[in-house]
């Protein structure tokens, strides 16, 4: 366990970073080979550049696959839907690194108590909820990328022109005065 003072800290414990220390000072955040994420391991190749999600819990993280590599906490495999959490002193293996958290007693770990989170439940719905988003945006735009290469073209326009005229009757109509005026303009000229 860590000083009080001192923010939690994942540590390397095995692997080719062996004793390097990332302390978590906020969360949500990555692990990865990524010079972005807040545990980055940049020395193990098994490890992809956004690996895993982490949020905070009251006493500890939720580890989350984000990519396809496996990740096994406290030797439980950890899905992108199957979250596992991790505790104080416990083992979180990614790549050829295991890491341990080491918590303070005023870490953000331990100030999370009663703070609601996530659970892998509002996780998998809000996942599912943006598939389906970039679903319905990606139909949207495909449908009016098509509309609008077929009403640029001519054919189109008399496709519309004849749909119009079968199916909407005030514009029969106007179409019917239309032919009617040309008709008697065109024959009393002979």
């Amino acid at each position: 366990m860590r000083a009080a003072g001192q923010a939690d800290c994942f540590v390397v414990v095995n692997g080719p970073e062996d004793g390097a220390e990332f302390p978590i000072v906020r969360a949500p955040f990555h692990i990865g080979h990524d010079g972005g994420c807040a545990v980055t391991l940049r020395l193990d190749k098994g490890i992809e550049d956004f690996h895993a999600l982490v949020s905070v819990v009251s006493d500890g993280y939720r580890i989350r696959k984000a990519r396809d590599k496996a990740i096994y906490v406290d030797g439980y495999p950890a899905g992108t839907l199957r979250s596992r959490i991790v505790r104080d002193g416990g083992m979180v293996q990614i790549g050829q690194t295991l890491l341990i958290l080491d918590c303070s007693p005023d870490g953000l770990a331990r100030r999370a108590h009663g703070i609601s989170t996530d659970s892998d439940i509002v996780w998998a719905a809000s996942e599912g909820f943006a598939h389906i988003a970039k679903l319905v945006k990606g139909t949207a735009r495909f449908v009016f990328n098509i509309v609008r290469r077929i009403v640029t073209s001519w054919t189109a326009m008399v496709a519309i022109a004849f749909l119009l005229y079968v199916f909407y009757v005030p514009f029969r109509w106007r179409v019917q005065w239309v032919l009617q005026w040309a008709w008697l303009h065109i024959t009393s000229l002979f």
